[in-house]
């Protein structure tokens, strides 16, 4: 008697599925299952499609209220978003949060300009547009200088001679 058995395979778990993939299946995989999440939450609608942990945790800060987003205004560029901590934050705070928020942007852009950020804080203030206080203390909390979410601020030329005025830019 001659039987024949046919080997049943049986069907892949999850687990087993994903081990067989490589590693660019698996890095499209949660690209696209991330953009799709973004796409569908309103809150998070408006972070770019190769979003960094820092930014969904600022926007989500930001969402609660502990945190608010600074508009700056730079010359004819555009506007560059940056989320600052609502409390304690100061002014050299600020700045530490626009340079990785300007790196970032470059990044992204796959621009290479080297900018150096001991030039342009030696050479510039930033402003409260909607107050025109200069802020000229790195030490003071941006609350101070009137800074709340959706503040527009932007950078004022230092004059030679420091006095109360400073030209704009």
């Amino acid at each position: 008697m001659n039987v024949h058995v046919e080997s049943e395979k049986k069907p892949l778990t999850l687990d087993e599925e994903i081990e067989n993939l490589s590693h660019e299946d698996l890095l499209e995989i949660t690209q696209s299952s991330l953009r799709r999440l973004i796409a569908a939450d309103p809150l998070l609608r408006d972070l770019p499609v190769d979003v960094t942990g820092e930014e969904v945790l600022a926007q989500i800060a930001v969402a609660q209220g502990q945190s608010i987003t600074v508009i700056v205004t730079r010359y004819s560029e555009s506007p560059l978003n940056v989320v600052i901590s609502q409390k304690g934050t100061t002014v050299l705070d600020l700045k530490k949060a626009i340079r990785r928020t300007f790196t970032l942007k470059q990044e992204r852009q796959r621009i290479k300009t080297k900018i150096s950020w001991r030039y342009i804080w030696r050479t510039y203030h930033l402003q409260n547009v909607e107050s025109g206080r200069v802020m000229k203390d790195d030490k003071k909390e941006v609350s101070e200088y009137g800074i709340v979410n959706r503040s527009e601020i932007r950078f004022v030329k230092k004059l030679r001679k420091e006095s109360d005025r400073s030209e704009t830019c």
